[in-house]
């Protein structure tokens, strides 16, 4: 069934002219790169929750908002990770090149691999050296490049919507026309003559919507799911600058 399936669509495509030709094997290409921005998006959302969920379990383990980014924590490919890591590096850098502990200071994103253990409170003039509106905009700035990675290609799958049906169309318009132009000058009607030229007309729309239908379908998934993914990052950073304010900031 497959076999005659194919064959027939050969068929067919065999019967278009060049033009109808051209439209057809652009929306095939473009349904290849739509398909690939469907699987690449997928795989990069899939990754960011995975990581994300590790992530959240490492940094609520412990009171101190800055332990994993004390220990060298890293975690590239998790959006909160990243969101963290900017913030931490606000407050690193508002504290200077190292926090107040007992017995000395803790430098920074310089230590080794093994986690230490923090087991004193800042001081108060430590404390009141974190401003919180800093802070704020920086974690802003963060998700919204994170936001803007999720995004990336998503426009893709929004114009393959709208155009592909719109070539496929174009293609059958083109298609039919030529079948009538072909009709006026052979002076002939009779549907054997006429049905390959309309079969490969409506080639080009068939082929279209499938580009437009998957995609369709593909981007409102992702933007559902990028909408989540935007607001459980911007809970993160309340719940990061909250932690911050009780650890680092008096009233």
């Amino acid at each position: 069934m497959n076999v005659v399936l194919a064959t027939s669509l050969l068929y067919v495509f065999e019967q278009a002219d060049w033009v109808g030709k051209a439209i057809v094997i652009l929306l095939m290409i473009g349904s290849a790169f739509t398909w690939s921005v469907m699987l690449t998006k997928w795989q990069q959302l899939r990754r960011a929750r995975e990581s994300g969920d590790a992530f959240l379990a490492q940094f609520r383990r412990d009171r101190d908002p800055l332990h994993l980014y004390i220990n060298n924590y890293e975690s590239s490919q998790c959006p909160f990770y990243n969101i963290y890591r900017l913030g931490a590096e606000e407050v690193s850098g508002q504290f200077g090149n190292g926090r107040k502990v007992a017995g000395g200071y803790k430098t920074f994103g310089n230590g080794g691999g093994s986690l230490a253990v923090v087991d004193s409170e800042v001081d108060t003039a430590s404390r009141s050296v974190v401003n919180l509106d800093t802070l704020r905009g920086t974690l802003g700035r963060a998700i919204d490049q994170e936001v803007m990675a999720l995004e990336s290609q998503v426009s893709v799958l929004s114009t393959a919507v709208t155009a592909g049906p719109f070539l496929g169309l174009l293609g059958s318009a083109w298609g039919v026309m030529q079948v009538f132009a072909s009709m006026a000058e052979q002076g002939s009607v009779r549907l054997s003559a006429v049905a390959p030229g309309i079969s490969a007309a409506l080639l080009a729309t068939v082929v279209g919507l499938l580009v437009a239908v998957p995609s369709l379908f593909a981007y409102n998934w992702l933007a559902a799911q990028i909408k989540r993914q935007t607001m459980e990052m911007e809970g993160f950073a309340d719940e990061f600058l909250g932690a911050v304010e009780r650890n680092y900031v008096t009233n």
